[in-house]
């Protein structure tokens, strides 16, 4: 009896479950049909994205199929041969009025494949400080760097110190640091009874072991942010071909770089592939190599404190000379050779990154300021850390003649500093631009770590101030969106992660803001300029050519692409794509399924 009452009861249940599970049913087709327009231009059945999955099978309490990508993309990453679920992948459309307040609520994706799935993004992550800093500080905003006297002029002589203070420019060349220090003379200045100090407190904690990501720390795309960054942190190399008394012509010079300067594309981070020629820059040879006796060997800039050779023994081995074989070893104290260089090489410019920032300013402003000022016997030093120094007043210096000192005792204003001059950097709007056109990693830090300093108005910078400073304007701008993680705001980081419909959220914001244009034409227009360009020579006939804005990622395992496309239509669109696996950077088939992405968006 009991065994039957058992029986009888689970007969029970199970009709009450199948009658809830038509009730269910049946109540979702009558919301299915309540919910349905009138518009019939919708012909096509939608396609099934990640976000919609998510949120009925959340009811449901069923695990997400897998996504849907348009046909010619699943046949892409077919022929990769990578996990499927090793990329994210999102296409959305955008409003046609990028500025209407009614025109910034989220539209629906095209497709959505894993776009909730945090990814190593490498240099797609420019996007997002970039875009940051253009939000916080304005496309016209500029770094000065400042050059200070403190102390008190008597007769064409300081009696007291010069102080130069770093801004963070991203882009502080040599020539105009060298015009920055030579104000001095400008103010009748003939001699210094004091020191020159160096003042780059402004970033602290921010220097690294430059061959710490990939042991290569000679390429520029490693070089070390600081607050009074010149020349990206690195030096040039020259070797020019010294022709035997008998030749006929001489070599001819190096060809410029695509971008007509070779130091901003010096540190290109695309690792490995589109960028990794500009680090090198050589011409043919002109002449038979045979008659080429040596190479004369210059740096730029030129260093204090620092031994190199001025020539270098040619060879007649084979032109080998690629990112990977570099001939020399460049340490703070010098440049040394562990091998000849070929004949067959022609003229050869080198980026190479300074092993210690600090260093090299400092041996830099040296060999300027002997230049400025040869009588100067002072020091050159510092600023100390521990001390507010541009607020300290100066004692009054013994030096000056007695009824001075008693005038400055009684009568005088303290000797704080005064301002000498400033260099002015390039605005904010030509920085992004060289950011994310070459993919400069070392500028793309001095722009994260300035937001702390001039959107945040603190007095020093480090980089957990930097990424606090990010994640808040992310919670206050982008509340819905999960925010990224970062440890460099290059992206040259393995254990940085943002998910693809983050990114997404980010590009549909910028393209409503009113510094949209600035932002999208930062970034490189497929198959014509940046890392980009290289499309055409992949796909020649990829209908994205000419009407793709796309921010490019590589690293070893990771090769990614974020931005806008333009569809046939007219109708714009946010597209990322991220692929995390082995070894991807080398899989050509890999990049192929990015390319496809652009290709598919751009025929909508």
């Amino acid at each position: 009896m009991k065994n039957s009452r058992q029986s009888v009861g689970l007969q029970t249940r199970a009709t009450q479950l199948l009658s809830l599970k038509t009730g269910l049913l049946l109540g979702m087709a009558c919301l299915s049909l309540v919910g349905h327009t009138s518009d019939t231009t919708q012909v096509q059945p939608p396609i099934l994205t990640d976000s919609v999955t998510k949120q009925s099978h959340a009811v449901m309490g069923q695990r997400d199929p897998v996504n849907k990508l348009p046909e010619a993309i699943q046949a892409k990453l077919a022929q990769a041969n990578i996990p499927t679920d090793s990329m994210s992948m999102v296409v959305q459309p955008l409003t046609e009025n990028p500025q209407s307040a009614a025109s910034t609520a989220p539209q629906t994706p095209l497709f959505s494949y894993n776009a909730d799935v945090p990814r190593t993004p490498a240099s797609t992550q420019k996007l997002i400080p970039t875009y940051v800093a253009l939000d916080s500080l304005g496309k016209d905003f500029v770094w000065q760097t400042k050059l200070y006297q403190h102390g008190f002029v008597w007769k064409g002589t300081l009696y007291g110190d010069v102080i130069v203070q770093g801004s963070g420019d991203p882009k502080l060349e040599n020539e105009r640091l060298y015009q920055l220090l030579a104000m001095i003379k400008a103010q009748g200045i003939q001699q210094v009874q004091g020191n020159l100090i160096i003042d780059n407190r402004q970033f602290d904690g921010v220097d690294f072991d430059v061959n710490a990501f990939d042991g290569k720390g000679l390429r520029p795309y490693n070089a070390q942010p600081n607050a009074l960054l010149t020349n990206f942190g690195t030096v040039e190399v020259d070797l020019v071909p010294i022709a035997k008394p008998n030749a006929i012509a001489a070599i001819k010079p190096a060809k410029a770089s695509a971008s007509g300067s070779s130091a901003t594309t010096s540190n290109t981070s695309d690792l490995y592939n589109e960028a990794a020629n500009l680090e090198q820059i050589q011409s043919k040879p002109s002449i038979n190599p045979k008659d080429v006796a040596a190479y004369q060997v210059s740096l730029k800039p030129a260093l204090a404190n620092f031994s190199m050779p001025t020539t270098l023994q040619a060879s007649q081995a084979p032109c080998n000379n690629n990112q990977d074989d570099w001939i020399g070893t460049l340490t703070s104290a010098g440049l040394s050779f562990h091998q000849t260089a070929s004949a067959f090489c022609g003229e050869q410019k080198r980026y190479l990154t300074f092993p210690d920032g600090d260093v090299l300013v400092k041996q830099q402003i040296i060999a300027d300021w002997q230049k400025i000022l040869p009588n100067f016997t002072g020091n050159i030093e510092f600023a100390n850390p521990a001390v507010p120094y541009m607020q300290q007043a100066k004692a009054i210096p013994q030096a000056l003649p007695w009824y001075i000192r008693l005038y400055l005792k009684y009568f005088g204003k303290p000797l704080t500093p005064k301002l000498v001059g400033y260099v002015a950097s390039n605005p904010l709007h030509e920085q992004i631009k060289d950011i994310n056109q070459h993919s400069n990693n070392v500028m793309t830090e001095q722009i994260a770590l300035s937001l702390p300093l001039y959107a945040d108005k603190q007095r020093i910078s480090t980089y957990p101030k930097t990424f606090a400073y990010i994640h808040q304007w992310w919670q206050q701008k982008l509340p819905q969106a999960q925010p990224p993680v970062m440890t460099r705001a290059s992206g040259l980081c393995r254990d940085c992660r943002v998910a693809p419909n983050s990114m997404l959220a980010l590009l549909t914001l910028a393209y409503h803001s009113p510094n949209f244009t600035v932002y999208r034409d930062s970034l490189g227009v497929a198959g014509e300029s940046g890392t980009i360009k290289a499309l055409k020579l992949r796909q020649p006939n990829n209908p994205a050519i000419g009407h793709a804005w796309i921010k490019t990622g590589t690293l070893d395992n990771v090769t990614s692409m974020a931005g806008y496309v333009q569809g046939k239509s007219g109708k714009w669109y946010a597209v990322v794509g991220m692929i995390n696996a082995d070894n991807v950077k080398n899989n050509s088939n890999a990049k192929a399924v990015l390319d496809e992405m652009l290709a598919w968006t751009a025929l909508q």
